[in-house]
């Protein structure tokens, strides 16, 4: 009995054993046969490496204004193409169009004072002072022969003075009447004409900071270009320390391209040099050399290569990438390749 025993366990082991086995045997065919990554070789033998930013041939510009006021319009949206000239958006205004009725008001009463003194002297008035003249000339006459009368023919010393008296009176008016004349012939004091000039400079000056004013409430393209990036809204303020809007010419697309100083002596303008996207050696972008920036700049973006110093300075070369339709974004990283001679 223990015998049966005996071989029933042996045979249920060896069953057990068989069938681990079979198990482990089964997974180990299932597991897949690793594939051995290709990693492309660099374009050139010997070259130099660099991280590029793709940027608009513009540069990203700033789209601002120096009025701290309420955005009322927006006029455009992300990737719209726009025209030199055209609105981008609108500031509140209507305060300025106002004051502009007021400036202008003030100066046309300006101009209006300053032609009237430049046309003086009017005939109506010189004709009036003429005659007040003539008036005064002939009472003076009249005195002048009476108190002549008087000196001769006077019975008393009274009688003189009386006569003296209204002939001294008669000369004064005379003579005021006189320089009244003169006065009015002159046309205005060139003083006073200068004051009204300088009035009529004072009100166009109030009328043309206005319309400055109002014109710059007006935000429009400096360039032909696509709107990037809008970060206002309708209804806030304009915020001095927010950037409102980006613009850029997007028809040509630069690279920025950071190299680092250890390499500097190494480079040459006319040598060939290709992009790739970061990371998809795919599909290369030709570049063309525009300048070297002549400012050094810390490193801000890392090649990933195993002898890439961290801490070191870097120069800066823009290229021209001269792929068309190349589907890139501003701001995207690439990989730079410039051949070493």
């Amino acid at each position: 009995m223990n015998r049966k025993y005996a071989y029933a366990i042996l045979a249920l082991t060896f069953f057990c054993l068989i069938l681990i086995f079979s198990f482990f045997i089964g997974n180990r065919a299932q597991q897949p046969i690793p594939k051995k990554v290709q990693v492309d070789p660099p374009p050139f033998l010997t070259y130099i490496s660099g991280t590029g930013i793709v940027e608009p041939a513009s540069g990203n510009v700033v789209i601002d204004s120096p009025l701290n006021r309420i955005v009322e319009k927006i006029n455009v949206a992300v990737n719209d193409r726009v025209k030199k000239g055209d609105i981008l958006f609108q500031l509140y205004n209507e305060d300025l169009k106002a004051n502009l009725k007021i400036k202008q008001k003030k100066y046309a009463e300006s101009v209006s004072n300053l032609q009237k003194l430049a046309a003086l002297p009017q005939e109506q008035d010189l004709t009036i002072a003429e005659e007040t003249l003539n008036k005064a000339e002939a009472t003076f006459n009249q005195a002048k022969i009476e108190y002549c009368l008087a000196i001769k023919r006077a019975r008393t010393l009274e009688e003189k003075w009386i006569q003296f008296y209204k002939y001294q009176q008669a000369k004064a008016d005379f003579l005021v009447a006189q320089a009244q004349f003169e006065k009015v012939e002159s046309g205005t004091w060139q003083p006073e004409l200068k004051i009204a000039e300088d009035q009529v400079e004072q009100a166009k000056a109030d009328l043309n900071a206005t319309l400055i004013q109002i014109e710059q409430t007006y935000v429009k393209s400096p360039f032909n270009g696509t709107i990037l990036q809008i970060k206002i809204h309708e209804g806030e303020t304009l915020d001095q320390n927010k950037i409102p809007l980006i613009l850029g010419n997007i028809d040509v697309l630069y690279l920025r391209v950071s190299i680092d100083q250890f390499n500097e002596s190494k480079f040459h303008s006319d040598s060939a040099a290709v992009a790739f996207k970061h990371g998809d050696t795919s599909t290369e972008f030709p570049l063309k050399f525009i300048h070297m920036e002549p400012t050094m700049v810390p490193k801000k973006y890392l090649t990933n290569e195993l002898h890439e110093k961290v801490d070191t300075e870097t120069f800066e070369i823009l290229y021209r990438i001269e792929k068309s339709d190349c589907h890139l974004f501003i701001g995207q990283q690439m990989d730079v390749y410039i051949y070493n001679k």
